[in-house]
């Protein structure tokens, strides 16, 4: 690099629904960025599956527009973030063999059941987690099931992130966060739990090498580079899933921190020494991009979507647009004098069930305390108290395992909501700092390309050289001890309705 240009990093993220792909320089700053959509289908109820090279297609786009905006020349390294637990299965040819089938896919409960019955201990004492829908393993065994031709022909089993990587560089392989989330990685080994495959009747013969997060697995190939506009030879680092990069881009890596990421659905993530099969069912735990770390997540599967869908319920919207939007962030103003316990109004937030600590799909959104003459904006509110009572309970699941919280990094879409903000650190009696930066899992996919091609020496350092933060917002000690009391009512509340929705 000639002058004073600074080598740059390229993140490729792959949500769920879109991907962002950013390029940054090495304090954080994001020189350029672009985004795209694929279409998630769901041909029966229940499942959840997309088309891995839409993701592909997506991405050529989305590299393509940043690198029409810099000199590609500039680019030190490449790094991916993706989507957890959906499986890529490929033909030795390396031809996609079905779609992918997504977290929410509820396709193999059978085969979850059938796991539960027969070896939880086996999965909770290698990985601190019980089988459920959303890990990897159920979905290979239906697929083995139901289509054991399509079984027969596969060549190699990856992960979102890793089918990218594999097209922009013709090398396979994944790492221990995806592998995680198969159930199928040993913790305590690092490597694939063979002696389980066998025992499960899985071929151990087509899961992908497992290589470091940070370290470079391949270059940009010539095929790759006349598509993308990248320069060929480029280094490419493996990456990791999107949770695990969102840890580093909360700056979750960091002992005593406690992040909440408020999208669609909320993630709450603490660095922990192990896994802790006391919490198992509860919490699950993850293999850390950070070699030989781990971290536990709790998943509130209710975030921005509550605040979302009880605008459209008032509003009579089916869709939000940008002046919705507005709208809601007017609301929000008039929120500000609401009191803790929006006047006796509680909503459960359980729109698709609950998540941490029931995992129950049973679980139903209610609102107790409807009357006449309430305001939208005290509807909302207690929207916003329901899901941050639920994200309390993630907290004290990682407190009753021992764990020590100083301080809240909070990020995602929802985080710009100043009332949500400040109520949050109320509910949990924390200081909250507002992430300077909110596309979490980019940034850390960024970070882990800077890692591998050596601008930072490790991770550790890449996260205090990038990750930035608000000055704290105190949490209120009267406003907190309001907020104790309705959250003992909150957890009254929520086991008589379990009770209600488990006798339907």
């Amino acid at each position: 690099m000639g002058g004073t240009r600074q080598a740059l990093m390229m993140g490729v993220d792959l949500g769920t629904t879109a991907i962002k792909v950013i390029v940054m320089t090495p304090d954080g700053q994001v020189s350029v960025s672009a985004s795209g959509r694929y279409p998630t289908r769901t041909p029966r109820p229940g499942w959840v599956e997309q088309n891995p090279e839409d993701w592909w297609e997506a991405a050529v786009k989305a590299i393509q527009a940043c690198t029409r905006s810099i000199d590609s020349s500039d680019i030190a390294a490449v790094s991916f973030s993706g989507h957890m637990s959906a499986q890529v299965l490929l033909d030795h040819n390396g031809n996609v063999l079905l779609p992918s089938i997504l977290v929410a896919d509820a396709r193999s409960a059978e085969e979850t059941r059938e796991l539960r019955e027969r070896y939880m201990k086996d999965f909770v004492d290698r990985t601190g987690n019980e089988p459920i829908d959303a890990f990897t393993v159920s979905k290979l065994l239906w697929i083995r099931r139901h289509h054991p031709d399509l079984w027969a022909q596969a060549g190699v089993l990856m992960f979102p992130k890793d089918f990218i990587r594999y097209k922009l560089t013709g090398e396979i392989g994944t790492e221990p966060t995806d592998a995680g989330n198969s159930l199928l990685f040993d913790l305590s080994t690092g490597g694939w739990s063979r002696d389980l495959m066998e025992e499960l009747g899985l071929r151990a013969d087509i899961f992908a090498p497992i290589l470091s997060s940070s370290q470079i697995t391949g270059h940009i190939s010539g095929e790759a580079a006349a598509l993308t506009g990248l320069l060929e030879g480029t280094p490419v680092v493996t990456g990791a899933a999107d949770m695990a990069c969102s840890q580093l881009g909360t700056g979750a890596t960091q002992a005593g921190t406690l992040a909440v990421t408020l999208s669609t659905s909320a993630q709450v993530v603490l660095h922990v020494d192990q896994a802790s099969p006391s919490a198992a069912g509860r919490v699950t735990f993850h293999p850390s991009a950070v070699q030989g770390s781990t971290y536990a997540m709790g998943t509130v599967f209710t975030g921005g979507l509550g605040v979302d869908w009880g605008y459209r319920l008032l509003s009579g919207k089916s869709n939000l647009a940008a002046e919705d939007f507005e709208a809601i962030s007017s609301l929000s103003a008039r929120m500000e004098e609401i009191q803790p316990g929006s006047s006796g109004l509680m909503f459960m937030p359980f729109l698709g069930g609950s998540g941490t600590p029931y995992f129950d799909p049973r679980d139903r959104a209610s609102w107790l305390g409807l009357s006449t003459g309430q305001p939208t904006e005290l509807l909302l509110h207690s929207i916003m108290e329901g899901i941050a009572y639920n994200i309390r309970e993630s907290m004290e699941v990682f407190q009753s395992l021992g764990q020590t919280i100083h301080k809240v990094h909070l990020g995602g879409g929802g985080s710009r909501n100043k009332v949500w903000a400040k109520m949050i650190g109320d509910v949990l009696g924390k200081d909250v700092f507002l992430l300077n930066n909110r596309d979490a899992s980019a940034l850390g996919a960024a970070m882990l390309a800077g890692v591998g091609c050596g601008i930072y020496p490790s991770i550790a350092d890449a996260v205090s050289c990038v990750v930035s933060t608000s000055e704290p917002e105190p949490f209120s000690p009267s406003r907190h001890q309001a907020y104790d009391r309705l959250y003992h009512r909150y957890l009254k509340a929520y086991r008589m309705l379990n009770e209600f929705y488990r006798e339907a």
